[in-house]
C-alpha cells in the first residue's frame, strides 16, 4: 500500500496588529543545538540588537519548552547564555505597536472601505500614514486599522488580512488586502506576473499641452544625489526599463490633473517620469522641491518659503484604480477609489 501523504503544514498567516501582544516561536534543529539562546534569537530577529534580545530574556518574555527533545532535559533558569538542545521550542512574547488616536485622525476606527467580500478587502488610504509599521513610524499604520476593524466585525479569526501591495506614506488611495493565505498567494502571483492593472491620478505643475503620451525611460539610483533614495532617468547599463502611459484629465490655472498607467513598477517611477518631463507632482518634496527641501522636511525644518513652493503638504499622488482577477471567482474585479478631499478641492 502506498504511504499516505503527511498533511501539508499550514502557512502561518498575518498576525493581528490590533491586539497588544503576539508570540513568535522557533524550533531548535540539529544545526542550532548547542548555541546560546541570545545569539540564536539575534540571528532570527534582525530588528532587535543583541542587547535588545538579552533584555527580552531578562524581562521574562522568552521561555523554552522541551517540545520534541527526546532527552526531556530539564530547562534551568532563563539566562542569556542558556545553551539550546535539539527539539526544544523557544517562545518569545512581543508587544505589537498600537496606534495612538492623535496620530491617525479624529476617528481612528473609521476606514473608507471600497470593496469587501469573504476573501478581499480594499480601502482608500488617506495620505500621511504608512501602510504597515516601519522603523520610523511604528504606530498608526493602515494595517493596524484594517485589523482593528476586522476583529471588531468578525472576532478572532484564523487569518488576518494581509497587504497585497504597498503605497508611499504620502500617497493616498487604493490598498488591497487578502483575508486568507490562498487569496494572498493568488493575488501575489498576479502582481509578480504584472497582470494587475494600476491607474493613478496626480496633480502636476504646469498645463501639459498634449492630451496623452507614453514615457519609455529607464530609471536607476541618482548617484550624484546626497539623498540615497533619490532615483533618476539613467541611460547607462544600470538603468532599469520603465514605462508610463499618461493622459491629461483636466487643465486649470497653471496645473494639470493627470491619469497615469504604469506598465512597470520601478521605485518612484511616476514621480521621476513626470519630473523628467518638466511637470513635477505638486507637493513632492524630493523631485519638485529638491534635496534641500527634502532634507529640511526630514528634520521638521521646512520654511514658509518651502511650504509656499510645495503648495500641498504632501505629494499629490493618488492610487485611483486597480484591476485584478478575483482569487476565487476568476473574474476581473475593478476597484476605484475617489480622490481624497485635499486633492479634490485643489
Amino acid at each position: 500500500m502506498p504511504t499516505p501523504k503527511r498533511p501539508r503544514k499550514r502557512r502561518r498567516g498575518q498576525r493581528d496588529m490590533s491586539i497588544p501582544i503576539h508570540e513568535v516561536e522557533f524550533e531548535v534543529g540539529e544545526t542550532i543545538s548547542g548555541r546560546r539562546i541570545d545569539s540564536f534569537l539575534t540571528s532570527q530577529m534582525s530588528w532587535y540588537s543583541r542587547a535588545g534580545v538579552q533584555r527580552l530574556i531578562t524581562e521574562g518574555r522568552v521561555r523554552v519548552e522541551t517540545h520534541k527533545d527526546r532527552t526531556n532535559a530539564t530547562i534551568g533558569a532563563m539566562k542569556v547564555g542558556l545553551k539550546l538542545l535539539r527539539g526544544q521550542k523557544i517562545i518569545v512574547t512581543l508587544e505589537n505597536p498600537q496606534p495612538a488616536p492623535d496620530q491617525i485622525g479624529d476617528d481612528p476606527g473609521e476606514l473608507q472601505v471600497i470593496f469587501e467580500d469573504d476573501y478581499l478587502i480594499a480601502v482608500n488610504k488617506p495620505a500621511g500614514i504608512n501602510v504597515h509599521p516601519s522603523h520610523g513610524h511604528l504606530t498608526g499604520s493602515m494595517i493596524h486599522l484594517v485589523h482593528e476593524r476586522h476583529r471588531e466585525m468578525y472576532g478572532t479569526t484564523q487569518d488576518m488580512p494581509t497587504l497585497c501591495h504597498r503605497l508611499d506614506r504620502e500617497t493616498s488611495g487604493l490598498v488591497l488586502c487578502a483575508k486568507d493565505q490562498l487569496s494572498r498567494s493568488r493575488i501575489g502571483q498576479q502582481f509578480e506576473a504584472r497582470t494587475v492593472k494600476k491607474a493613478y491620478q496626480a496633480l502636476v505643475i504646469g498645463e501639459i499641452p498634449e492630451d496623452s503620451g507614453f514615457v519609455d525611460l529607464p530609471i536607476g539610483k541618482d548617484l550624484e544625489s546626497e539623498v540615497r533614495l533619490r532615483m533618476c532617468v539613467r541611460t547607462d547599463e544600470d538603468g532599469l526599463p520603465s514605462q508610463t502611459e499618461w493622459k491629461v484629465a483636466r487643465r486649470e490655472h497653471g496645473f494639470s490633473l493627470v491619469e497615469l498607467y504604469p506598465k512597470t513598477g520601478r521605485t518612484h517611477q511616476l514621480r521621476v517620469h513626470l519630473a523628467h518631463l518638466g511637470y513635477p507632482i505638486v507637493g513632492d518634496k524630493l523631485y519638485m522641491g529638491g534635496n534641500d527641501v527634502f532634507l529640511r522636511n526630514v528634520h521638521n525644518e521646512l520654511t514658509d518659503a518651502d511650504r509656499e513652493l510645495l503648495i500641498l503638504g504632501r505629494q499629490a499622488l493618488h492610487s485611483w484604480k486597480l484591476t485584478v482577477e478575483h482569487p476565487m471567482t476568476g473574474r476581473d474585479l475593478e476597484l476605484v477609489a475617489p480622490l481624497w478631499p485635499d486633492m479634490a478641492e485643489f
